[in-house]
């Protein structure tokens, strides 16, 4: 009897051990798989950081750009502009001009911006777009940019937001601002008019007003899709 118990008792531990060596050797393929994985994790890092250093922006876009308003026979350069912030109150007409000259003088305003413009080697390769940001007073902070009248009808009811081409005007159609179906890659939104809308009375900050030059897709961060070049100018507008 003594016998058959202690061949048992000899049985089980054999089986423990042999158990143990199988849990043994799962453990060391989990941490080997651990390893592989930290490796292969690592390894596509450093393809991200190589690959970010290749394709490192560089901004090569030499068109300046200004916002003016108009005073007559002259466009002045702004920087702090004061109005309403009150419904359908015309809150501002900007003009964006290629320079930054303190002032500008002539009534015409395509022969104005053609002056600059003309400066410039393949300057049809160059947009105009705009950035507008501000604060609501329940904590939003809008911060939106404007390239075509699509992106400007985002802004109702904040506020009106309305782009113009002074540079290609249509022959026999009135003065009109810009509307999606005649957004075309010849269009130039050379101003901008911000008009009071439901929710203009609720802005706690200034409107901050940036208007820039671009010439691809490239010139805006790949997430945020916010402009990062250079050539930008940006104007306050505080309510009166």
């Amino acid at each position: 009897m003594k016998k058959k118990i202690i061949i048992f008792v000899i049985l089980i531990l054999l089986v423990c051990a042999l158990f143990g060596i199988i849990i043994s050797s799962k453990k060391i393929n989990v941490k080997t798989d651990i390893v592989l994985n930290i490796n292969n994790i690592s390894s596509s890092l450093e393809n991200i950081v190589e690959n970010k250093r290749e394709k490192e922006y560089v901004d090569e876009n030499e068109m300046q750009i200004g916002l003016y308003i108009d005073e007559g026979s002259t466009k002045r350069l702004v920087d702090k502009y004061y109005c309403d912030f009150d419904l359908e109150n015309v809150m501002g007409i900007f003009y964006a001009i290629p320079t930054k000259e303190e002032a500008v003088n002539g009534e015409n305003f395509k022969s104005i911006f053609d002056t600059y413009y003309n400066r410039y080697e393949n300057k049809e390769k160059y947009k105009i777009g705009y950035n507008i940001k501000f604060e609501l007073k329940d904590g939003r902070v809008i911060d939106e940019t404007i390239l075509n009248p699509d992106d400007a009808f985002y802004m109702f009811p904040k506020v009106q937001c309305f782009l113009y081409d002074d540079i290609n005007l249509i022959p026999s159609r009135p003065y009109y601002h810009i509307t999606q179906d005649i957004m075309t890659e010849d269009r130039i939104c050379s101003s901008i008019k911000l008009v009071g809308d439901k929710e203009s009375k609720n802005i706690i900050s200034p409107i901050e007003l940036t208007v820039f030059t671009f010439d691809g897709e490239d010139d805006f961060t790949p997430i945020t899709r916010k402009y990062r070049g250079n050539n930008k100018y940006t104007i306050y507008i505080y309510k009166k």
